[in-house]
């Protein structure tokens, strides 16, 4: 297989011919054993008649005097056209580079593109940048972010995958070239070239084997020997086990407070600081009690750390301990592949997103053991597309899928949960079983919420209802094209077509009442608002509430049309997966119906609602003001221990605070225990007492010298935390300076992804700006982050429906609710700094109110100790300098 493989640098993301700085292109050959041979290469400086980007150069260390000299776009155009020939090209991302060849009036003749394949055939990698993927394959590439030697790397690259290709099934291979049709003739040439190398003669069509879980078995007597205070002795089997085991005190007291729990029964919060080992510290207890024949759940926030308990922790102290506790993880059903909707997709794919993820999943597929969306890296309108191959439908069910290859992930989890002592979930699912009266998950005598910080707005999600137009349009679709209906349309019998005739004339009466009842709704939003809180006052503006009231109750009949239309048809018989496929899809409007009831038509005291609109959407939500007394009811009330646990539940030592918005402040244990690591002597806290206030003008200069300075004089090695985009982006705009000193400027929602964002700060010389999510799952132990500056006092915005709904409860809505949740999410930010027992730096927060109110104390109070420092602007970068270089 004959290619060109090119590279294109630019000075912007736009397509234009008079942005291309570089153009590198290198003649591949693609040898029959996947064995890549380089020929003769092209490369060219090129001048675009315009200054160079900072951020070209800072990548690439091209500077505008190389361009001196260099040829116009044309002259480099014509002579890359000349190089090309017939030939098709292969790239990275090659469609960027179309876009800017197409502008200077060159369309090669084809293309290939490494990402798109490497997309599909290494469906589980972690990132599917060039550099990441290189080294991943053990490519020995040239120096990155130059044409010629991107091509280089991108051919080598190219190689791999086409081995990795080879390896595949004949009948893998055929259907990939097939459906790969629509992704261009290149990429079917590119697997049909794969078949005829494959040397295996069939696909083992069987699913790969699940290892199946131990029995559950009782054994009191090693139960026994599980006891907190000998598991984390010094001499104990912890120690053993670990080489680099440390005896935490914290650690055991908090193991051992878990464990009392357990025996005794009832709640207990605890707040346990970074660096204390939380995870040993239930699992172990966890472990001993299905032992004794009791079963815990144990709840996270994220995914990845549920994943991290699963893959890693759980395993390694089983081995450590001697166990072999059943042990299973149980995810929201959106989160596993459906496979009879997967073969629905398989047959219907008509475009080149569909038919990339049917290509990756039909790999994945061959490999797979859980089926679970964690394992794919799904790419832009993948994650879209997943919703229509996920179990996240109601009539998914072990029976339907079990004539498809593989059986039902789903049901296969549950089943496993179900035979499990120890079951790994998140909060949503958590929440949601509550809900459904524990209908999802095997009953439990305990559960652990690890990263309960999250738990009140996890609850407020689960607890509450929405009306969206998007999802109110997909859901009345859904019923409108479900198979029962189209058998219906295409029966003999006339009945059965009236009825299903019908059914789809009350959808299109919900449609048309569904765009009244949203566009009542929009009025209500005036920008440049995008939240508004329906408030009595709200209800109360007959002329601008009235039309929302008349229109909801309409789509509200409407919707209740399209439930009694679906219902003759059901029970008119038919297929009993078309019948339960009906069913499924007419569920799903009872959502609907229950926001329209409570946002509009019968609203309640302890619950806000509010709406959210923008360009293209809008919709209304409602959620209960206090989780509490749910959580009290749902998850305390039916288990008989609860542990809330989280490294920031305190303000300014007090567990007051969280203990009262989870409902248990008058049965709950309390449990505090610092961080073992020396943050007085390891961090400082430094104030600019000069610097402008957050709502004056100068604060965005102020605070863009602060970071420049401090990022000069530590090479980098620093996280800027914002409250706001618009701020962050500012700031920003501002430091372009810091490109002449080698150091990037990695800015949110600009530089990429989260991950990708990340991992170019950890390569060094780097400065990372981010917002909200920011606060809190960043760890860059080490050298690896300095200084964590922080912009301003996190504050909530008071007006937000929520914050003020919420606010509400209390007598003193500022001291009671606002400044301990800025208290606990400023403890987020700075706990970003001090990952590692030898781990040193500084935090800088450019907010002097912390200083000058009387709320001060209790922020400071609430951060791990560090020595505070007052200085000036003119001051940090040195005082912050000095700390880190001290020993």
């Amino acid at each position: 297989m004959q290619l060109v493989a090119i590279d294109l640098e630019t000075t912007g993301w736009e397509p234009a011919s008079d942005r291309i700085v570089e153009i590198g292109a290198v003649r591949v050959e693609l040898a029959d054993d996947g064995a890549v041979r380089l020929g003769r290469a092209y490369a060219t400086l090129v001048d675009p008649g315009r200054a160079l980007d900072p951020t070209i150069t800072r990548l690439t260390g091209i500077r505008d005097e190389d361009l001196v000299g260099a040829p116009p776009v044309g002259e480099a155009i014509a002579g890359l056209a000349a190089f090309l020939g017939d030939d098709a090209v292969v790239g990275h991302n090659v469609r960027f580079d179309l876009g800017f060849l197409a502008h200077a009036g060159l369309e090669p003749a084809g293309a290939l593109d490494t990402a798109e394949l490497a997309s599909i055939l290494l469906p589980t990698a972690t990132s599917y940048a060039l550099t990441r993927l290189a080294a991943d394959l053990a490519v020995e590439a040239p120096v990155a972010h130059r044409a010629l030697a991107d091509a280089t790397t991108c051919a080598l690259v190219l190689g791999h995958l086409a081995r990795a290709a080879a390896d595949l099934a004949p009948d893998v291979l055929d259907e990939l070239a097939a459906t790969a049709a629509l992704l261009g003739p290149a990429a079917s040439r590119f697997f049909g070239a794969a078949l005829a190398r494959s040397v295996r003669t069939a696909w083992d069509r069987r699913a790969p084997v699940r290892p199946a879980l131990p029995p559950r078995a009782k054994d009191p007597a090693k139960a026994a020997s599980l006891r907190a205070a000998r598991a984390f002795a010094p001499g104990g089997p912890l120690a053993a086990a670990y080489p680099a085991y440390e005896d935490r005190p914290e650690q055991r007291a908090l193991a051992e407070a878990i464990e009392r729990t357990f025996d005794a029964g009832g709640v207990l919060v605890a707040e346990a600081g970074t660096g204390v080992g939380k995870s040993l510290a239930y699992l172990v207890p966890a472990l001993a009690r299905a032992l004794g024949g009791e079963r815990t759940v144990v709840s996270t926030h994220t995914l990845p750390l549920q994943d991290q308990l699963v893959r890693r922790d759980i395993p390694s102290l089983q081995a450590a301990l001697g166990t072999d506790v059943p042990v299973a993880v149980q995810k929201g059903r959106s989160n596993y592949l459906c496979p009879r909707r997967w073969q629905q997709l398989r047959a219907t794919a008509a475009t080149p997103e569909e038919a990339r993820l049917v290509c990756k999943t039909l790999v994945w597929r061959a490999s797979t053991v859980a089926g679970e969306r964690s394992e794919l890296n799904l790419l832009g309108p993948e994650g879209a597309l997943w919703a229509r191959i996920s179990a996240d439908d109601e009539s998914c069910t072990q029976r339907r899928c079990a004539a498809t290859r593989g059986g039902c992930y789903l049901e296969r989890a549950r089943t496993d949960a179900a035979a499990a002592d120890v079951v790994v979930v998140n909060h949503a699912l958590l929440l949601h079983d509550a809900r459904a009266a524990g209908s999802l998950l095997p009953d439990a005598e305990h559960v652990v919420v690890d990263e309960a910080h999250h738990l009140e707005d996890v609850a407020a999600d689960a607890f509450g209802h929405r009306l969206e137009d998007w999802r109110s349009r997909r859901d009345l679709d859904r019923v409108a094209r479900s198979p029962l209906v189209l058998s219906a349309l295409r029966s003999a019998d006339v009945a059965r077509v009236q009825r299903g005739e019908g059914l789809r004339e009350e959808v299109a009466r919900a449609h048309e009442r569904a765009g009244e009842t949203f566009a009542a709704l929009r009025a209500l939003v005036v920008p440049p608002e995008e939240r508004v809180r329906v408030t009595a006052g709200v209800r109360l503006a007959e002329e601008t509430w009235l039309p929302v009231e008349l229109a909801a109750e309409r789509f509200d009949d409407a919707l209740g049309g399209v439930q009694l239309a679906a219902q003759r048809l059901i029970d008119a018989g038919g297929d009993d997966d078309e019948v339960g496929e009906l069913t499924s899809a007419t569920k799903e409007l009872i959502g609907a119906r229950m926001a329209i009831a409570r946002g509009i038509h019968d609203p309640r005291a302890v619950e806000i609602a509010w709406l959210e609109a923008t360009r293209e959407a809008v919709g209304l939500y409602v959620a209960p003001s206090h989780v509490g007394g749910a959580l009290r009811r749902l998850l305390v009330d039916r288990h008989r221990s609860l542990v809330l646990t989280s490294a920031t539940l305190a303000v300014a030592g007090s567990l007051r605070f969280a203990t009262e918005r989870f409902g248990v402040a008058d049965i709950a244990d309390e449990l505090l225990v610092g961080s073992p690591f020396d943050h007085a002597t390891r961090s400082l806290l430094v104030v600019p007492a000069d610097i402008a206030l957050p709502h004056e003008e100068q604060h965005p200069a102020d605070v863009a010298y602060v970071v420049e300075e401090v990022a000069r004089a530590l090479g980098g090695r620093t996280l800027v935390l914002f409250t706001a985009h618009t701020a962050m982006r500012d700031v920003a705009r501002r430091l372009e300076g810091l490109a002449d000193a080698g150091i990037a400027v990695l800015t949110q929602g600009v530089d990429g992804s989260r991950r990708a964002l990340l991992d170019r700060f950890a390569a060094g010389s780097s400065v990372l700006l981010g917002t909200r999510s920011f606060w809190e799952g960043v760890d860059l132990p080490g050298d690896l982050l300095q200084c964590v500056l922080v912009t301003r006092i996190p504050f909530d915005v008071p007006d937000d429906p929520l914050v003020e709904g919420r606010a509400e409860r209390y007598d003193d809505p500022f001291n009671e609710y606002q400044l301990p949740q800025a208290a606990l999410r400023l403890r987020q930010g700075a706990g970003r700094l001090i990952r590692t027992a030898t781990d040193r730096g500084a935090i800088v927060l450019l907010d002097r109110r912390i200083v000058a109110r009387d709320y001060g104390p209790t922020l400071i109070a609430s951060l791990p100790p560090a020595r505070l420092v007052r200085t000036t602007v003119d001051e940090v970068a040195s005082v912050v300098a000095r700390h880190v270089a001290a020993s």
